[in-house]
């Protein structure tokens, strides 16, 4: 594993679910954190990544992630996505009844920036939302509501289970819950937005329906 950050992954699930897989990729494999390549080099029986501080790592096959852009048809947006409001109508064209879910959408989360998921569960989300948005819109059905992220995902990692809910994003804080299991709650404010966890199923749909909800008050 070759990665720009000294703590991969740390930005989208926080440090603390971060480090534990961490802990979990180390004795697996080799990872060279904190580096960037300057060169790939194909062989007849193998792959070279050459790194920037002058190590070569010698592999059978070499997987480059580079993310994604989305790619909103014309005429709406283009190349920077689809704004859409809290009901994902979207913002460029508010009276032709044009949706957007997935990761074209570009949403505004309340006292957020704007932001875009890209994850097949919230897709489907969305795009459900959209539907009972555009039945409301003619008439034909209740209003569904602001569309929040609550989507839970998991992931395998040798042998144990990423798990979590929400958009980890989101959050300008984290605060943890639990150690064994290990579970994040990723705070905007005091609202929690995320869940992120190592092996906490269980404790991740516990806490799902506080996400998107302001903390009670205090006695």
């Amino acid at each position: 594993m070759i990665t720009r950050a000294l703590l991969p992954g740390a930005r989208a699930l926080g440090e603390e679910t971060a480090r534990r897989l961490l802990d979990l990729h180390l004795p697996q494999h080799a990872a060279y954190l904190g580096r960037t390549l300057t060169a790939i080099r194909s062989h007849a029986d193998r792959i070279t990544v050459v790194l920037n501080d002058g190590p070569r790592v010698d592999g059978d096959l070499a997987i480059v992630a580079h993310g994604t852009m989305p790619a909103a048809p014309a005429p709406w947006t283009g190349p920077d996505g689809i704004p859409v409001d809290d009901h994902l109508r979207s913002l460029h064209a508010p009276r032709q009844r044009i949706y957007a879910a997935g990761g074209v959408a570009v949403h505004h989360y309340p006292g957020h920036s704007s932001y875009r998921i890209d994850h097949w569960d919230d897709s489907v989300a969305q795009g459900a939302h959209a539907a009972r948005t555009l039945l409301h819109d003619l008439g034909l059905g209740d209003d569904p509501g602001i569309y929040l992220p609550s989507s839970p995902f998991s992931a395998r990692v040798h042998g144990h289970t990423l798990v979590g809910a929400g958009h980890p994003a989101l959050g300008t804080s984290t605060r943890v819950v639990s150690t064994d299991p290990l579970l994040t709650v990723h705070y905007l404010g005091d609202i929690p937005v995320a869940l992120t966890g190592i092996d906490a199923a269980s404790l991740v749909r516990e806490w799902m329906p506080r996400l998107h909800q302001p903390a009670p008050p205090r006695s």
